[in-house]
């Protein structure tokens, strides 16, 4: 339970709702215990003598002493409470901060649907556990102490009982726990592939619908989804088991209590007898009432047991994430230099995952600043990932590159980013407005360089027809613009930074080839002139680059230069050329 324990650090700020919650917690044990305590002073005396002014006294406190429990209790409720949600919306700011920081590498190996989990239904069981913290987890040894003090001062006779309940329900709880551990962790592994299936359909509903490929992935839910079931109700029976078995002993204990009563009142026992040899009723009563106390907080305790068990497993996984180690460290002297855009790669090779083959190998590439770099290559070849290698998204296997003469991982990484303008295949866009969407490149930007990016990027004609004009809502994932659109918002968002590097990767595959001429004659106007690397299928887009960089199937440089050259001396280059030719393309000047 060091995991569940290690968080509890979360509640510790809030002091002053911890004193109320025990202090509350406190009280409603000492009424719980005290009301039994006067009824058998009220049998024993009060009943006796029949006195009507000392009964009627005495059911006053008694109401008063409930009344004062009732309030106790919310107290402690509105406590525990407080100190869950607050502790909670903590732990679950730092788990997304920490996540933020996770490199792309760190989220391969835990899977977006497993980060998801953690972000909701780990949270979940955390949260209950605070909430139940103060108002079980402490108040059940309180109420073992308290009533096992007072159940002895009444009769060490009767006591004898626990020592037959007692063992048999920590025997109980162990064996329970031993049980229920490993099948929570089932839980919520086979949550995350449930989560994982409805992200994966959620992200990609036009493939389905084109493919009509509903039926498949139906039953692809349905098996996951049955996966679920059978382990939520593998764990689930359980805690059906155990109640029962907890009621059991609750039950025996109380029929033990008058077995042992009756055996020492048909003895004549004299602690059950007063000095004229009446029978002590009252003192079964009380007992019994002191003995279910135990036994309630004996039910409690282990029932506690088991959830902590549950919310242990989830906070061990929450746990993973903080301290799992970033692969992609910002070094600490990192430098903060303003790039001037010369990139090299020093004999770079790079493979996803600790095991996973090399897609790019033996990488010797030198990009000047300012020049104008094309990329192009079948696909699989490794494109994207050497693109994504010089923001540090990820770091090479192998070898090293330079900015500017500086190794990349000596670069202090904001402020590398900072000066990178990246547009991915698919183009990710957020919701709010098309302002915002541009902003997020620069959130500093003024009007008359949102609207130049925004017309560089052709996209400004765009929010001219809308009434709104940047204000123009977009919908999460850009559901309502089309493929051209959102590549443009993307660029348009990159080129806002103004960045020293900038990355296009397939970025106009969605844009008609004359809009996209104008979008690379407009960078190509830039007063900043940044360093451009485009990706694209298309030879088309790249021949009237400075350099071509031509990659083969293996991930190696297959040749770099001029249309012209390349034509000549590339056969990967030469191949796709004709290709595209043959299908119509245009490879002519």
């Amino acid at each position: 339970m060091k995991n569940i324990v290690d968080l509890t650090r979360y509640a510790l700020p809030y002091k002053k709702h911890i004193i109320l919650a025990v202090f509350g917690m406190v009280i409603q044990v000492a009424v719980a215990f005290f009301i039994p305590y006067i009824m058998q002073f009220i049998l024993q005396n009060a009943l006796e003598v029949r006195n009507v002014e000392l009964i009627v006294l005495l059911s006053v406190v008694m109401l008063l002493l409930a009344l004062l429990g009732i309030a106790a209790g919310i107290m402690n409720t509105y406590s525990s409470q407080y100190i869950s949600q607050h502790a909670v919306a903590e732990l679950r700011l730092d788990l997304f901060n920490k996540i933020q920081t996770l490199s792309f590498r760190n989220i391969d190996d835990f899977k977006t649907s497993r980060l998801i989990t953690n972000a909701t239904n780990d949270m979940v069981r955390v949260q209950m556990f605070f909430s139940m913290l103060l108002r079980m987890v402490i108040r059940a040894p309180m109420m073992i102490a308290v009533g096992l003090v007072f159940a002895l001062s009444t009769s060490v006779q009767l006591s004898q009982v626990f020592f037959i309940t007692m063992p048999l329900l920590i025997i109980s709880i162990l064996i329970i726990m031993a049980f229920a551990y490993p099948r929570f962790r089932r839980v919520q592994r086979s949550l995350d592939d449930l989560n994982n299936t409805v992200l994966e359909n959620a992200n990609a509903p036009q493939v389905i619908k084109s493919f009509v490929s509903q039926p498949h992935e139906s039953e692809r839910f349905e098996n996951t989804n049955e996966n679920y079931r059978q382990a939520n109700t593998s764990a689930e029976s359980l805690m059906a088991f155990a109640e029962p078995v907890i009621f059991l002993i609750f039950n025996l204990g109380v029929a033990l209590i008058l077995l042992f009563g009756a055996r020492y009142f048909g003895e004549g026992h004299p602690a059950f007898f007063t000095d004229t040899g009446v029978a002590r009723v009252p003192l079964l009563v009380a007992f019994n009432q002191y003995s279910q106390q135990i036994l309630i907080g004996l039910m409690m305790f282990a029932m506690m047991i088991i959830f902590i068990s549950r919310a242990d497993v989830s906070a061990a996984r929450i746990n993973e994430i903080f301290h799992a180690e970033i692969d992609l460290d910002n070094p600490d002297d990192g430098k903060h230099l303003t790039l001037a855009g010369a990139i090299r790669f020093d004999d770079v090779s790079f493979g996803y995952g600790a095991n996973g083959n090399q897609v790019l190998k033996n990488i010797n590439l030198t990009i000047n600043p300012g020049e104008k770099v094309g990329i192009i290559g079948s696909t699989g070849s490794g494109k994207s990932s050497l693109v994504t290698l010089i923001p540090r998204l990820y770091d090479p296997t192998r070898g090293t590159i330079y900015l500017d003469d500086h190794k990349l991982t000596n670069l202090d990484i904001p402020r590398l980013r900072e000066q990178i303008g990246f547009v991915t295949q698919q183009a990710t866009l957020f919701s709010g407005s098309l302002a915002t969407n541009i902003m997020q490149g620069n959130e500093d930007a003024t009007l008359d360089e949102l609207e130049t990016a925004a017309k560089d990027a052709l996209i400004h004609d765009f929010a001219s027809e809308s009434e709104a004009y940047y204000n123009h809502i977009v919908r999460a994932k850009g559901t309502n613009l089309s493929g051209g659109q959102k590549q443009r918002l993307s660029i348009a968002r990159a080129l806002v930074r103004k960045p020293t590097i900038l990355i296009l990767d397939d970025a106009t595959s969605a844009v008609d080839l004359a809009s996209e001429r104008k979008i690379l004659r407009a960078i190509n106007k830039l007063t900043y002139n940044p360093t451009l690397l485009m990706i694209s299928q298309k030879v088309a887009s790249v021949r009237r680059m400075d350099r071509i960089v031509v990659l083969d199937n293996e991930g190696k440089i297959d040749g770099v230069g001029t249309h012209e050259t390349l034509m000549t001396d590339s056969k990967v280059y030469r191949e796709i050329a004709e290709s595209q030719l043959d299908l119509g393309g245009e490879t002519h000047g």
